[in-house]
């Protein structure tokens, strides 16, 4: 019976093996084959029952629907308890030293010249800074009979300064004495001094207001300012100015401003009264700038009333242009092309000479254009030089001569149109903080319409000044002042001249004592020269002065 059931085990086993093999043999062999499609076979599936019963809605939640607060104010009675803090107290040392804001210059040379100035400041104030100064230098012997060549000045100025948040407040007030007088006689002669005595007194003012903090777009200061002037004889000129000035930093590289003057003078003197000269001018301009290149581009608008024959308008307006650019530290380039009017006043005029006898008329000089070009650098940080050469056409333009009916004095002329030619240059060297120089030199030459000659104008100067600091102590300066060519009129006799040139060689030297009290000397005219700048007025000769500062 087992053999039988392992006979038929063998038969299942072996049977799909041997057809395998079988079929292996007769692979790739295609048979006929066919396959029976039934369409009408239908598939079916049970019914499945639905249910439409909705779901009950879940019962919502009851929340508190009130919220009442009750508040209770609770006040205590109690004693304050106060607090005694004391900061705490550390002294700090300066490293700046100590510092002075005062000091007194005293001193005494001959041609019996004593000095005496005095600079008085505040202490150190956020808000307020104040300071007098005075001043009072005579020399009361002069080059022609002492006494009656004699002349002294005396200063007073009073200054403050008040600091708000955004602006600043200024102020200032001041009073002149200047004595002089008419030696330009000729020698020999019984003069009392008194009675060629002239005495200038000059009372001034001037307050205004400007922001404080410069770098921002938007900078103004408008100041109102009042002169009195008189002299010992029938000179008088009354003034009330206002100078407003504006500008706004559109960008980095635009500005543009407006610069404002207005000006009322009442002058008088012997041949008129009761003149009013108005002035009024404004300068709008636009500024370009970049590290190179600056360009400034507006106009001068002037009205004036001076009476002139033949004066066809009052108002005038003149381009104002200005270029500058630097090619290299070294070389750069500059030109400019402006015309204006320049005011003139009998105070101006006797700023230049104060020999002046009484005047017929004031006139402003009409600049109807002035052209300038010119050259600049600076080599190393230690060299600078300037070169230009400029041309320009004047109306009314000034000029000095003896007057015709003194001539120990001088009266005011008018050139009709002048053409000047210029021709300027200057150097400058400094040498590690111990030397510096300064130097400039001008060529003029004039082409006059109605008068012979440019009357006491110099044709050349030259101005030299040095600088030696050789250490802490001592600082020594030594200066030449040199013109020529000054051509002179005397308008009483109708004589011609030409003067001698003016040589003045200075020399000034300070020696620190101590850190408050020092030494100094000065010289002038050391060459001894009988300078004269205005004919008939030669100079004091070499004259030397020197006294003592100190500081506290």
């Amino acid at each position: 019976m087992n053999k039988i059931l392992i006979i038929i085990f063998l038969c299942f086993v072996l049977s799909p093996v041997l057809g395998q093999e079988k079929q292996g043999n007769e692979r790739g062999e295609v048979k006929d084959t066919e396959f029976i499609i039934r369409k009408d076979r239908v598939l079916t599936l049970p019914k499945k029952n639905k249910n439409f019963e909705k779901v009950p809605a879940l019962p919502q939640p009851e929340g508190l629907d009130k919220f009442d607060y009750e508040v209770r104010d609770f006040f205590f009675q109690l004693d304050p308890s106060p607090s005694k803090m004391k900061p705490y107290q550390k002294r700090f040392e300066s490293s700046t030293g100590e510092t002075y804001h005062s000091f007194v210059k005293l001193g005494y040379g001959n041609y019996q010249s004593p000095l005496a100035e005095l600079h008085l400041n505040n202490l150190e104030s956020d808000y307020l800074n104040y300071g007098v100064y005075l001043k009072h230098q005579g020399f009361y012997e002069g080059p022609i009979d002492k006494k009656n060549s004699a002349e002294d000045h005396t200063n007073i100025r009073i200054a403050a300064n008040y600091f708000m948040e955004y602006f600043e407040a200024f102020g200032k007030i001041g009073y002149d004495r200047d004595k002089y007088h008419f030696y330009g006689y000729t020698p020999n002669l019984e003069i009392n001094p008194e009675d060629i005595g002239q005495i200038f007194h000059t009372l001034f003012g001037r307050g205004g207001i400007r922001n404080i903090d410069r770098m921002d777009p938007f900078n103004y200061e408008i100041s109102l300012g009042a002169r009195i002037f008189n002299d010992d004889y029938s000179a008088r000129e009354h003034q009330v100015d206002l100078n407003a000035n504006a500008y706004y930093q559109i960008s980095d590289n635009f500005k543009g401003g407006l610069e404002g003057q207005a000006f009322l003078t009442s002058p008088s003197d012997e041949t008129y009264s009761d003149l009013n000269r108005n002035y009024l001018k404004a300068s709008p301009y636009l500024e370009f700038k970049n590290e190179k290149f600056k360009l400034l581009a507006g106009a001068n608008i002037i009205l004036e009333n001076d009476e002139i024959p033949g004066k066809s308008s009052s108002a005038h307006l003149f381009p104002r242009l200005k270029a500058n650019y630097q090619l290299e530290e070294e070389f750069g380039l500059y030109a400019s092309f402006e015309g204006d009017v320049q005011r003139n006043t009998y105070y101006s005029f006797v700023q230049e000479n104060p020999y002046l006898g009484p005047s017929e008329k004031l006139l402003n000089t009409i600049q109807d254009f002035k052209a300038t070009g010119g050259i600049k650098g600076n080599i190393n940080d230690a060299f600078t030089y300037k070169f230009a050469i400029s041309y320009g056409q004047y109306d009314q333009m000034h000029f000095y001569g003896n007057h015709e009916n003194d001539s120990t004095r001088f009266q005011v002329v008018y050139d009709s149109t002048t053409n000047v030619l210029n021709y300027k240059g200057g150097i400058g060297y400094e040498f590690d903080k111990i030397y510096q120089l300064n130097a400039e030199v001008n060529y003029y030459h004039y082409s006059l319409e109605s008068l012979t000659g440019a009357w006491h104008r110099p044709k050349w100067t030259l101005d030299v000044r040095n600088q030696f600091t050789p250490d802490a102590r001592w600082l020594i300066q030594a200066n030449a002042k040199v013109m020529g060519g000054i051509n002179a009129i005397n308008f009483q006799s109708d004589r011609t001249s030409t003067l001698n040139p003016i040589i003045d060689l200075q020399v000034k030297a300070d020696y620190k004592l101590t850190d408050q009290f020092s030494l100094f000397v000065e010289g002038n005219n050391l060459l001894h020269q009988r300078n004269q700048r205005f004919w008939n007025y030669p100079s004091r000769g070499i004259q030397g002065i020197g006294g003592l500062t100190f500081k506290f």
